[in-house]
């Protein structure tokens, strides 16, 4: 787990700026503290950050094939390398290391660019082919490692974050890119391939960037199955799932270091634990409980007793306002997922203990975890309702705290499901954005990708969530946490070939009986209990409300002053009218107050 930079002058007569690339490369001394390196040759520099958990001794990079014609900087863990090994070796492939990464420069001289398709793995890598010229930019399928780039003054500047990436003196001043900033607005985080600043652009997940001949070329090689309709047998199933999820655990137990596991209490974490138990001679679990609440730390404990794992418990005294603080500056470009917070000090209290944690990410969107799995389709079928009367009957529920919500399903019924679904997630609805951001307001559809549009009522949720926010939220959360603290975190529910097949589940069968994660919880009965498979989902988000209140009371206060940061990005009476709203209790709005914090604590940290 590492970071990387690099730039590559795609004009012949340009050569990339080391010490820019160097610049980059020391601010992400958190993504790999245990050391650096660097290439500079003809066109292209390249620069790394080095966390050492596979080949302590061996494993530094940049790493080259035999010849020195092809150079990798590498962030991420390739789990599945020791297979990939012995038929590289049996085509006369040399290997001087035994770490994961040498395996990319070998593979990249017999499959090319379509080096991507043979990985089990989360990745994001720059590739130099010094023989074509020809620079390969990838990310793993799922989006776990980020990389963001920029193409400016006839040079290509790439890294893992938006904050290195500024350090370059090409993208050191971006303007705001008005259609991210409404976008943020609406979902709490900007989606690929756009970030806050214009022209600059996040590598989406599942691609790759080939760049040569002056040019460069986007390619996509996976996307998330869109959910499937096999249909087998309740044993079936459970076999497929018992086998695939403990191969997938097993690979990602591959470390020169000790490896942990986050242990929420949860059926995702308790389902990979429950793998992890049957190879590890010694099983170190952590649960991590805020300021005395306990409230899962018992659950945990019995699954860790049950499984045989020797459990810590982590009391972490929460400092609300300045976890915030550093939540809002780690991401480069507004960020408003509440469990920011908790997930960075989650990530700061386990690295004092571990390198390396299994957490059980991705499990909501391959099994199913959500509600609006079953509730969305539902709520389309309000569209049979006359718009004319659903307009008054809206207006009318609009008057009752209690009915209010009945309201908005009437309004959105009359909408197609793209948007429907789009504006339901929304924190700013579309009136609001309009207010905030006048005609500069952008359609929210622009983070629905094309080939989602198409999709049934039932089947849209899951396909978003698994596309787009599980990429552009979630795991990019994660890895800004976890890097934060120098710490490598490992989703085992993410292997593309796990995900492929349970996504392929007809939903009759992964949410049977109107029961979300409904599989899951049949298998995990048979196995650990069905007290803990029948336990209904624990949100993880912070509690804003009481936040607001409290701790950060002070701190959103100083939006209602006019020279707040957020006022030169939004209109600011209209801002200033949303805080005054909610502290006055006259709406029940806490999540826009606290985009609209993030939204100044990122500002602020912007001009630092």
């Amino acid at each position: 787990m590492c970071g990387i930079a690099g730039q590559l002058a795609l004009d012949p007569l340009a050569r990339p700026d080391a010490a820019a690339v160097r610049a980059m490369t020391g601010a992400m001394a958190h993504r790999g503290p245990d050391g650096d390196g660097f290439y500079d040759d003809g066109p292209v520099a390249l620069g790394h950050r080095r966390l050492s958990i596979i080949d302590l001794a061996g494993g530094a990079q940049p790493i080259e094939n035999e010849d020195g014609s092809v150079v990798v900087v590498f962030n991420g863990e390739i789990y599945n390398y020791q297979e990939l090994i012995p038929p590289l070796e049996a085509k006369g492939h040399v290997f001087r290391t035994r770490s994961d990464t040498e395996v990319l420069v070998h593979l990249y001289e017999e499959r090319g660019p379509e080096l991507v398709r043979d990985l089990v793995g989360m990745f994001a890598f720059a590739l130099w082919d010094k023989r074509r010229g020809r620079l390969v930019l990838a990310r793993d399928r799922f989006g776990e490692k980020p990389l963001v780039y920029a193409e400016r003054g006839g040079s290509l500047v790439f890294a893992s974050e938006l904050n290195a990436l500024r350090r370059h003196p090409l993208v050191a001043a971006p303007s705001i890119d008005r259609e991210a900033l409404g976008l943020y607005l609406s979902l709490l985080y900007v989606p690929a391939p756009l970030t806050i600043w214009q022209g600059v652009k996040k590598l989406p997940a599942g691609h790759v960037l080939v760049a040569e001949g002056g040019r460069a070329k986007l390619v996509r090689y996976w996307a998330p199955p869109p959910p499937g309709r096999r249909t087998p047998s309740p044993g079936e199933a459970r076999e497929e799932l018992d086998r695939l999820l403990g191969e997938s655990v097993k690979l990602r137990m591959r470390s020169d270091v000790p490896v942990g596991a986050l242990l929420s209490g949860g059926l995702d974490s308790s389902a990979v634990v429950l793998h992890m138990a049957r190879h590890a001679a010694k099983l170190h679990t952590f649960t991590v409980a805020f300021d005395g609440d306990a409230s899962e730390a018992k659950v945990a404990r019995e699954v860790a007793a049950k499984l045989g794992a020797e459990h810590h418990e982590l009391r972490v005294e929460l400092d609300v306002p300045a976890v915030t603080r550093r939540a809002a500056a780690l991401y480069g470009e507004p960020f408003g997922d509440t469990s920011s917070v908790p997930t960075l000090a989650i990530c700061e209290a386990a690295r004092a203990h571990v390198k390396v944690l299994l957490t059980g990410d991705g499990g909501d969107e391959v099994f199913g975890g959500y509600e609006r799995y079953l509730v969305f389709p539902r709520l389309l079928k309000l569209s049979a309702v006359p718009g004319a009367a659903a307009a008054g009957l809206s207006r009318l529920f609009a008057m009752s705290p209690r009915l209010r919500k009945a309201g908005l399903a009437l309004t959105l019924a009359q909408l197609p499901p793209p948007l429907a679904l789009l504006e339901w997630l929304s924190v700013f609805r579309r009136v609001d954005r309009e207010a905030l951001l006048g005609g500069d307001a952008p359609d929210v559809l622009a983070a629905m990708p094309p080939e989602l549009r198409e999709l049934s009522p039932g089947d849209l949720p899951l396909a978003f969530d698994a596309g787009v926010y599980l990429p552009q939220d979630l795991l990019l959360k994660v890895d800004g946490a976890s890097m934060a603290s120098s710490l490598e975190t490992r989703a085992p529910m993410l292997d593309h070939r796990l995900a492929e097949a349970m996504m392929g589940v007809d939903p009759a069968v992964r949410l049977a009986g109107g029961v979300t994660k409904a599989l899951l919880r049949d298998y995990l009965g048979e196995k650990l209990g069905r007290a803990l498979a029948a336990r209904p989902k624990q949100g993880f988000g912070a509690p804003a409300a009481r936040w607001l209140r409290g701790p950060l009371k002070e701190l959103a206060l100083e939006l209602l002053d006019p020279s707040a940061r957020a006022w030169t990005l939004v209109d600011g009476e209209a801002g200033r009218g949303v805080v005054e709203a909610w502290y006055a209790g006259r709406r029940t709005n806490e999540y826009q107050v606290w985009s609209l914090l993030m939204l100044e604590l990122w500002a602020r940290s912007a001009e630092a």
